[in-house]
């Protein structure tokens, strides 16, 4: 049964870089099998909210809605209190792949997603330099490691002046040390530009590390939520971090009481 306490009314601290996001009883189909079932939940401007579940569940589907790339069956989303209707213009979604044009130096693929043609350059550069790439400028993708890559396509997301970040499992491929130095890139520019997120993933220690809230979907629907409280920058061996970690791979696993 899906938790009520996803749509109570919390006091909202606006930021220059965030929107709320709603979903009211969203529903998608796909060949007559229902993916999401009639799903409420919300994101307050500013808030960084984790998703979490098996694969199949459907996060990534919840995603592609918010931002447009697919229509709902049935319900609506809104960004910013606008009814959805197409692509939203509000968001950016980064996915797993970092999906750079290999023909374009790495420059050129950040300045694609400047709104504006007459500042791209300076947009691209200054979203490099967040990332710690500016230096890899005019490179081609090729040659960059995947955490590089990953980097890059944060860097476009962030030159697009997105209010709405959505992740779906963007670091899902890397291995250790770096998915912890992109977690803590993820964290830190946050921090600074304060826009909402919306992160997917299978890593249940990224959720607890990163997250201000964490949803766990089954089935379509969101079935539990829990506010994460610890304070920034979190310590992963602390006994709150490691039983908050615990309580919700439990209800993953279906082992709660």
């Amino acid at each position: 049964m899906q938790n009520n306490t996803l749509l109570e009314e919390r006091p909202i601290a606006r930021t220059d870089k965030a929107v709320a996001v709603r979903t009211n009883a969203l529903s998608k189909e796909f060949n007559g099998r229902l993916v999401l079932h009639s799903l409420d939940f919300r994101v307050d401007p500013g808030e960084l909210v984790a998703v979490v579940g098996k694969s199949g569940c459907g996060k990534s589907t919840l995603l592609r809605l918010i931002c447009g790339l697919d229509k709902p069956s049935s319900g609506w989303v809104e960004v910013d209190g606008e009814r959805l209707n197409g692509l939203s213009r509000q968001a950016r979604l980064m996915f797993q792949d970092a999906a750079l044009l290999p023909w374009k130096s790495v420059k050129a693929n950040v300045a694609l997603a400047a709104p504006r043609k007459s500042l791209r350059d300076r947009v691209a550069e200054d979203a490099l330099q967040q990332v710690g790439l500016r230096d890899r400028a005019q490179e081609w993708p090729a040659i960059l490691s995947g955490g590089q890559r990953q980097r890059v396509a944060l860097a476009r997301a962030l030159a697009s002046d997105a209010n709405l970040l959505l992740f779906d499992e963007p670091l899902g491929a890397l291995d250790a040390l770096t998915r912890l130095e992109m977690q803590s890139l993820i964290e830190r520019l946050w921090l600074e530009r304060r826009f909402s997120a919306i992160l997917v993933t299978h890593d249940v220690e990224e959720a607890v590390a990163l997250a201000d809230r964490i949803l766990l979907m089954e089935a379509g629907r969101v079935t539990f939520q829990t506010a994460v409280s610890l304070e920034r920058p979190r310590d992963r061996a602390s006994a709150e971090f490691t039983s908050l970690k615990e309580t919700i791979l439990e209800r993953i696993l279906g082992r709660h009481v």
